[in-house]
């Protein structure tokens, strides 16, 4: 086996085989029986890096990817590490008695080109700046939300209406008076959309606002919604002010806007930059079904704050959570 390291993705027309290390939310590197790593074939009509990258982990491995990094090349043959889950939700996904250990350990079972791999996989997942873990957001969700054809799709959820409530709906179990509602990391806007018509139901005024890192998705989220153009802003979570310093009732955050090492940081900066006194912070966290990652509360907890309340999504799978803090 011979490589060579890259920085940046390459074209994908020259694209024609993938290899993933992937990476759990513990660190752990989760691998095929052997141990081998998965691969696989960029099937005609799919991009690499929006489709393959997804489908390949899924039916190899039943992993979930969040974020997706090429670090090596050989010709065609492509080489990631994966930062996402376990997978045992719907879409279709192989069931196999995956080897999960630490890299170390993987490495040393594996021959001795494999073993490079994880190496050079490892060296380059935990050498990420904050700077490349914003880029490697924007560049992977920006085209994957634009090319969506429902407003689901363009807010990056895989399912219809229905189950967009099912498994976003959770978030009103936080947000119990009148008042305005930010969205960090809004997207297309659809649930700025979705919380002020949810809240009319129970009687609340709610006034959303919205602000996303990616520009092309707040300018897609200001088409969608001109209504709100002035409310939706380009913004990074870490360290976002409105432009007018305004502060809100209610703010919903992910934890997975910012790299995990800046999770407390996010929250502290939320807490005191954005919320207004007396509101609430919504932190959720949309992990993998079948995932084996904590649930918001539980990181909340980790992180050292006060929890004032916590729940989950409704139906089937239900990994994703939201748990509130008082400001």
């Amino acid at each position: 086996m011979s490589y060579r390291l890259i920085e940046g993705d390459p074209d994908p027309s020259t694209v024609r085989r993938l290899t993933f290390v992937p990476f759990l939310p513990d660190g752990r590197c989760m691998v095929l029986p052997g141990p081998r790593l998965p691969s696989g074939e960029v099937r005609p009509g799919e991009h690499y890096l929006l489709d393959s990258c997804l489908r390949i982990p899924l039916e190899s491995l039943g992993f979930r990817l969040q974020r997706v990094h090429p670090f090596a090349a050989d010709g065609d043959h492509v080489y990631a590490w994966l930062d996402g889950d376990r997978y045992a939700g719907s879409r279709p996904h192989a069931t196999v008695d995956a080897v999960i250990a630490d890299v170390e350990d993987v490495r040393d079972r594996l021959d001795a080109g494999s073993a490079a791999v994880v190496r050079d996989a490892a060296r380059s997942f935990h050498a990420q700046s904050d700077a490349d873990y914003y880029a490697d957001n924007v560049r992977l969700l920006e085209p994957a939300y634009l090319r969506g054809t429902t407003p689901q799709a363009g807010s990056g959820f895989g399912g219809d209406a229905a189950r967009w409530r099912e498994r976003r709906g959770m978030i009103m179990d936080g947000v119990h008076r009148a008042g305005t509602f930010l969205d960090v990391g809004c997207a297309n806007g659809l649930l700025m959309e979705s919380v002020r018509e949810w809240a009319a139901e129970r009687g609340l005024a709610i006034e959303p606002y919205g602000v996303d890192l990616a520009p092309r998705l707040v300018e897609l989220a200001r088409h969608r919604l001109p209504h709100w153009a002035d409310r939706i802003e380009v913004g990074n979570a870490i360290d976002y002010r409105p432009a007018d310093g305004r502060r809100f009732t209610f703010v919903h955050v992910l934890l997975e806007i910012v790299p995990r090492r800046r999770r407390a940081d996010l929250v502290r900066h939320a807490l005191e930059r954005l919320v207004e006194p007396g509101g609430r912070l919504l932190v959720s966290h949309y992990q993998a079904d079948g995932g084996t990652d904590l649930t918001a509360e539980e990181h909340l907890r980790a992180l050292g704050f006060e929890v004032a309340g916590s729940t989950r999504a409704r139906g089937a799978g239900r990994g994703a959570t939201t748990a509130w803090l008082e400001a």
